[in-house]
């Protein structure tokens, strides 16, 4: 599987899909430095300039998304991920 992901593991098909993998795992740590790119708390008509904030809680998860490249279809997969991650998202 490694060596097929490898010769063409990163190229769309004709319907602009390719592979995907995904990888879910406990993170080892309960807090995570990180720099948002949008205002984290969603604030309208503000100007917004990133700074380091700490995301802290028990039982977090790492997800990785590896995708073929920038496209159509990974953003759908990044989104579709992002929904099933949001319980409440699931009940709209």
């Amino acid at each position: 599987m490694e060596a097929n992901w490898d010769a063409s593991g990163y190229a769309l098909d004709e319907r602009g899909e390719g592979p995907l993998a995904l990888y879910y795992e406990p993170a080892g740590w309960q807090s995570l430095t990180m720099v948002p790119r949008k205002d984290p708390y969603g604030r309208v008509g503000f100007h917004y300039e990133p700074y380091d904030i700490t995301v802290v809680g028990a039982g977090l998860y790492l997800f990785t998304l590896v995708t073929p490249g920038d496209s159509a279809f990974t953003r759908t997969a990044l989104d579709t991920l992002l929904l099933s991650a949001d319980p409440a998202a699931l009940h709209q």
